[in-house]
């Protein structure tokens, strides 16, 4: 049975399953509003201390809070992990989003599983649609030899994880154990990484450097510091 600021919810009956919360209280919406808003600015779901932090209140509260809007379609999360919070509709939105997370990744290393728990930062939010077949994960940017196509220091990648990738598609390579994002040259038996950005050089992929690539590059969400 709702308590405190939950009994004023507004509940529509779905034949004989369990009721669905239409109108969330302001405490409700309020909590949403934040989850989405830390999402939209910082690429990955905020953890249950921060939230009680920015709104004020005790992890327990915020926790509960949580549990309800999970029960009633506007969130969902994973069972064990801090950052895993996913907005799947707004507090005036009846349709569910097509959203689904996927993991953000730290680095890329040689010799170490790509998406190792160690090695996961958190999840991001992307369009169900971006992601339709095959494992995708998230990378943040790092430099600015890719700003000419529309890739800065600090956006995040969405990366289709395959071993292979076409002429002139760009990738997430690793190269004598460096990791890189760059655009793949792949014409008569040559192989380059290149830049886009006039101040930066080609790199030519030689037979006996260790090249492989790790992903190709579907989607890039923008930095909040630029918008």
């Amino acid at each position: 049975m709702p308590t405190g600021g939950d009994s004023t919810d507004t509940m529509t009956k779905r034949g004989r399953g369990r009721p669905i919360i239409e109108t969330l209280t302001p405490s409700q919406e309020r909590l949403l509003t934040t989850i989405q808003e830390y999402i939209d600015r910082e690429g990955l779901s905020p953890t249950l201390r921060e939230l009680a932090e920015h709104l004020e209140q005790g992890v327990a509260s915020v926790y509960k809070l949580v549990q309800r809007l999970e029960r009633n379609g506007f969130i969902g999360r994973t069972a064990g992990k801090s950052r895993s919070l996913v907005v799947l509709r707004s507090a005036h939105e009846p349709q569910v989003a097509a959203l689904v997370s996927i993991p953000l990744i730290g680095t890329v290393a040689a010799g170490t599983p790509l998406l190792a728990p160690e090695n996961q930062l958190g999840e991001l939010l992307v369009d169900a649609a971006t992601v339709r077949s095959g494992r995708h994960f998230a990378l943040r940017v790092s430099g600015q030899s890719m700003i000419d196509a529309g890739i800065d220091s600090g956006d995040l990648l969405v990366v289709r994880q395959q071993p292979l990738a076409d002429h002139r598609e760009i990738v997430v390579a690793l190269l004598n154990d460096e990791a890189t994002v760059k655009r793949l040259h792949h014409r008569n038996g040559e192989i380059m990484l290149l830049p886009e950005n006039t101040r930066y050089q080609p790199i030519p992929v030689g037979p006996e450097d260790d090249f492989r690539i790790v992903g190709k590059v579907v989607a890039v969400r923008r930095s909040s510091t630029q918008n």
